[in-house]
């Protein structure tokens, strides 16, 4: 079975995802693809065609510069998605048909944005309360403007709440979140 997870900016996707990992699902991330394909010559090219030279660093793509870019000029983050979005879908569909069987879960921030949706068997969004997602992004260095313009180039939560199969609050402890993980996990699990 085939999972998307998806969830707002700063939600705690990535940390859900490990809780599903240690739980034995097997688990891929879509930012760790993008990560992996802006190294690749022929991507890192098109990346520096779309936003300039100024987004390079010893020749290779600077995160934090082509992530001000990207999240100032809508138009160039819709030509950066048009690149890099069959890129990971490729990849996913590559590391699940290498499956045998099992659960896997991806983490796709923009599953319904991109239209993913339509490539897994169920969804998971992961929310958060808003004051701690600020909170947790604050303490990772975001400033309100940078939370701002990443959440405003997202669906709002509550509708990638409203269209997934299940749900996972993120607002409490992490023993809290353990437990919702667990219950999903445990209902998967069974097919």
């Amino acid at each position: 079975m085939l999972v998307g997870l998806t969830g707002g900016f700063g939600s705690g996707k990535s940390t859900v995802l490990r809780i599903f990992k240690d739980l034995g699902a097997t688990v891929l991330s879509a930012d760790a693809v993008v990560h992996e394909a802006l190294r690749r010559r022929e991507v890192r090219k098109s990346v520096v065609d779309i936003f300039g030279p100024g987004i390079l660093s010893g020749g290779e793509i600077d995160r934090r510069k082509l992530s001000a870019e990207v999240f100032s000029d809508e138009e160039k983050r819709k030509r950066l998605e048009e690149l890099l979005h069959p890129i990971v879908l490729e990849t996913i569909r590559e590391a699940y048909g290498a499956m045998n069987d099992g659960v896997m879960i991806v983490e796709i921030p923009l599953l319904f944005e991109a239209g993913f949706e339509k490539e897994v068997d169920r969804v998971i969004a992961v929310r958060a309360d808003a004051d701690v997602v600020v909170e947790r992004l604050r303490a990772k260095g975001f400033s309100e403007e940078e939370i701002r313009r990443r959440s405003a180039a997202q669906m709002p939560v509550e509708e990638k709440a409203s269209r997934a199969d299940y749900l996972i609050d993120n607002s409490g402890t992490l023993k809290e979140t353990e437990r919702e993980v667990k219950r999903v996990w445990e209902d998967l699990s069974r097919g």
